[in-house]
């Protein structure tokens, strides 16, 4: 699966696949059995990454379609996306909450990197180049408060949320991205922006994201779409 779909059949999704179980079984003995140290040791890969600035251009292009390799189903489907329209918001428990117009987002600062990506489900894609701006950009930028311990990520179809903690946030490879493998994101993969989570899996990766709201883990609820269903919220 692509992020937004998981194992679990809701209404209006597909029922769970054999190769789905057999995948979520796969994970679920591993971790019973090597504990928490399993993830790094099962997604991780060769990466590079650098850092430019000034935009979404001049990104370096594998030649590949920037789906390429990708399973994608989605919980459900985001909005159409209206540059002329679109803002990100930065708010919650910060001392200057910050909006960002498209053209104002894609003039921050902007990191290229490539990363592996892996699925629940067992299937994963080799090198894949993102960009996009930092989450700890933002998180500097909005001034997050001290009493603030989670960011949540709020998708624009109104259903999916995911959370990280603020040390999760500030990885330099956790990332709001508007490319991949040198396009702009298509509508499916989460257009204009998503999540990246590198080293986890892609139901961390949240498409669609409008908001990053900053709260408290005593006064909010940091479990994700998937998480509430028996994901794991480390991913």
């Amino acid at each position: 699966m692509d992020e937004q779909h998981g194992g679990v059949p809701q209404a209006g999704e597909k029922n769970i696949g054999r190769r789905t179980f057999l995948g979520l079984m796969v994970v679920g003995i591993a971790a019973l059995f090597l504990g928490k140290n399993i993830l790094p040791q099962i997604t991780t890969g060769g990466s590079t990454a650098t850092t430019t600035s000034g935009g979404s251009k001049g990104t370096g292009s594998s030649g590949r379609s920037p789906t390429a390799g990708f399973s994608i189903n989605t919980v459900q489907q985001g909005p159409a996306f209206d540059p002329a329209t679109w803002k990100l918001t930065v708010d919650g428990l910060v001392d200057t909450p910050q909006t960002y117009t498209w053209s104002q987002f894609t003039d921050l600062p902007q990191t290229k990197l490539v990363r592996d990506f892996y699925c629940v489900e067992g299937w994963g894609v080799d090198g894949v180049e993102w960009v996009g701006v930092t989450v700890k950009e933002l998180m500097d930028r909005a001034r997050v408060g001290p009493k603030a311990t989670h960011l949540i990520f709020h998708s624009s179809d109104g259903v999916y949320t995911d959370s990280l903690t603020l040390e999760q946030a500030a990885l330099t490879d956790v990332l709001l991205v508007h490319q991949i493998n040198g396009v702009l994101l298509p509508p499916d993969m989460g257009q204009p922006v998503r999540l990246i989570y590198p080293g986890h899996f892609g139901y961390k990766y949240v498409k669609w994201v409008e908001r990053v709201e900053a709260v408290n883990e005593k006064d909010a609820n940091i479990q994700g779409y998937w998480e509430a269903r028996g994901y794991s919220i480390n991913g």
